[in-house]
C-alpha cells in the first residue's frame, strides 16, 4: 500500500525531484502512511464471535439487522493478541463479545472501552465496571415460581450450590420453599443429592459446570426414578434425558435485548452502571413420561404453551 502511494504520487504531473528531494520524500511517505493507517471506514461496534458456530452467527444476524449501526466481526482466534489495537483501528465505540472465549479476551481490554456480552452461562467473575450483557442461566427466582405457581405439590426443592457462586446464582432473597445443599465437586454434589432422601420434593438443577460431570448427572437422574423425585432444568437436552421441565432463553427475544443493550451503551458512552441480567423471555420444554413417573400432574395449558412435549 505505501509503495503504491508513493509510485502513483511520483508519476504525478508537475513534480520536479531535482530540488528538496529531501522534503517531498518525507512529505510523501507522511501522507502515504497517514491513508494507509486510517480505515475506509470505521465501526461503531466491535463484534467478537466464532461465526462457525450456529448459535454464535444467528445472534450475530439477528443484532446486524435489528441495529442501523456499522460492525465488524472478528473471531476470537483473530484478535486474542491485538484486541486493543483492532478496537482503535477500527474505532468502535464499544466490544460486543459472545461466547466464553471472546468474553475472556474482552476481560483483558482498558477500563474505559465498554463490553457487552452474550451467550455464556453465568455472569463472568470479574471486577470490570464498564461491562453488561445477558446470561443465559435461568434465574433460581424465575423456576421457584414457575413451580409454585402450576406445581402447587413440589413444596420443598432441593438445590445443590458451590459456595462461592450461591449468592449470584441463588440469591437470599429468592430461597424461599428450597433447601440448599453445599458442594464444591462432582464428588460432593452426588453425596448431596443422596442426602436429599426424604427431605425434598424436587431436585432443581443448577448450570455449575464443576459440579456437574456426566457421572453426576447419571446419579441424579438414577436418584429421581428411584426416590419419585423429579429432576427440574437445565436446558431442552436435560428435559429430553428424563429432566420434568426446563425454562430455556427464547433466542430471538435475546437478540432483541442485547440490540437494546447495545444501542444504550452507545448513546451513554459505557455499559457502567446498566444491570447484566438473565433472559427477559423463556422457553418451556416438558417432559410428559417423566411426570407420569414421579405422580407430578402437569396442567393441560402448559401442554399448550410448551415449546416441545417429550411423550
Amino acid at each position: 500500500m505505501l509503495s503504491y502511494v508513493i509510485r502513483i504520487l511520483l508519476r504525478h504531473e508537475g513534480i520536479v525531484l531535482r530540488h528538496n528531494y529531501k522534503y517531498f520524500f518525507l512529505s510523501t511517505v507522511l501522507i502515504a502512511v497517514s491513508l494507509y493507517a486510517c480505515p475506509a471506514e470505521s465501526a461503531e461496534v466491535l463484534i467478537i464471535g466464532d461465526s462457525q458456530l450456529k448459535p454464535v452467527s444467528e445472534l450475530i444476524a439477528g443484532i446486524e439487522d435489528a441495529l442501523s449501526v456499522t460492525s465488524t466481526v472478528k473471531a476470537p482466534a483473530d484478535v486474542k493478541d491485538n484486541l486493543e489495537s483492532i478496537v482503535y483501528r477500527e474505532g468502535a465505540k464499544a466490544v460486543v463479545a459472545l461466547g466464553q472465549d471472546a468474553v475472556n479476551i474482552s476481560l483483558s481490554l482498558p477500563e474505559s472501552i465498554p463490553v457487552i456480552y452474550a451467550l455464556i452461562i453465568n455472569p463472568p467473575d470479574t471486577a470490570r465496571g464498564n461491562i453488561t450483557g445477558v446470561y443465559m442461566a435461568t434465574p433460581v427466582s424465575e423456576y421457584m415460581s414457575f413451580i409454585n405457581k402450576y406445581f402447587p405439590d413440589i413444596k420443598r426443592v432441593g438445590i445443590v450450590c458451590d459456595p462461592v457462586t450461591r449468592s449470584v446464582i441463588c440469591p437470599a432473597e429468592h430461597r424461599a420453599n428450597a433447601k440448599l445443599y453445599d458442594a464444591t465437586n462432582p464428588y460432593e454434589f452426588i453425596s448431596a443429592v443422596s442426602g436429599m432422601r426424604g427431605d425434598v420434593d424436587a431436585l432443581l438443577l443448577l448450570p455449575e459446570k464443576n459440579l456437574l460431570s456426566q457421572t453426576a448427572i447419571e446419579k441424579a437422574f438414577i436418584f429421581s426414578f428411584r426416590e419419585k423425585i423429579p429432576v427440574i432444568g437445565i436446558s431442552e437436552k436435560y428435559v429430553k434425558t428424563g429432566s420434568l421441565f426446563s425454562l430455556g432463553f427464547n433466542p430471538e427475544h435475546m437478540e432483541r435485548q442485547i440490540g437494546n443493550l447495545i444501542i444504550k451503551v452507545l448513546n451513554r458512552g459505557s455499559a457502567s452502571g446498566i444491570p447484566q441480567s438473565p433472559p427477559e423471555r423463556f422457553t418451556l420444554y416438558i417432559n410428559r413420561k417423566t411426570a407420569e413417573a414421579t405422580g407430578i400432574r402437569v396442567p393441560p395449558e402448559l401442554i399448550n404453551i410448551a415449546e416441545r412435549v417429550y411423550p
